[in-house]
């Protein structure tokens, strides 16, 4: 019986596989974010890591604010979502090499690049650009921070490991004894810990995501 009910079960679905207008399901390749118009990530626990020599420079203060970019338009999944260009980071520390100024540059991006889990969407922050200074050492990050958004919390939490930031060469070496002291090279692969909330002010909503 059991087997009589499981064999009927199969036939049922391919039977569906096979009917007009009923589409096997596959993975979407657009989304549509809405909301806004103003984003304000407000980060928590922010921190950045050479993952390489182990040294984390963390920050008390982080924010990111910008807009949703065209609102309730579909686009191909890596497209921007949203737009950052104001960008602030305060308070950050090395614990060898103490206060550091971390200065931002362009206009970073937030990008959904997959299907979700549930309300979570992976995806990643482009564009980003910065500089770290402290006493005798000066370098440059450039790159992306891959993650994910929750929609229901409103939190793009980086992935654990390598961020997709690393440390710049070229005309961009890292400078200063400090530097060497830390054992900073060029190339080395940079973690993002902490995550940041979006915390949108009066007048706007949420940032949504949803397929197509």
């Amino acid at each position: 019986m059991k087997r009589t009910t499981a064999l009927a079960a199969v036939i049922v679905a391919t039977t569906a596989l096979l009917i007009p207008g009923v589409p096997p399901s596959h993975a979407a390749t657009t989304y549509t974010p809405t909301g806004g118009p103003i984003v304000r990530f407000v980060g928590t626990s922010v921190s950045f890591t050479d993952i390489e020599v182990s040294q984390t420079f963390g920050c008390t203060t982080s924010k990111m604010a910008g807009s949703v970019s065209s609102s309730g338009t579909s686009r191909a999944y890596h497209a921007d979502g949203a737009t950052l260009g104001t960008l602030e980071f305060l308070g950050c520390t090395n614990a060898q090499a103490g206060a550091t100024a971390i200065a931002p540059s362009g206009t970073w991006t937030l990008a959904i690049i997959g299907d979700p889990v549930g309300q979570t969407w992976p995806a990643r922050l482009k564009n980003v650009s910065f500089g770290m200074l402290m006493t005798n050492c000066g370098f440059m990050v450039q790159g992306s921070i891959g993650g994910r958004f929750n929609q229901y919390t409103q939190q793009f939490i980086p992935n654990t490991g390598p961020s997709g930031l690393t440390v710049l060469g070229g005309s961009h070496p890292p400078l200063g004894s400090m530097c060497a002291t830390l054992d900073i090279q060029p190339g080395d692969s940079i973690a993002v810990g902490g995550y940041w909330t979006n915390s949108p002010p009066s007048g706007s909503t949420a940032l949504l995501i949803s397929n197509p």
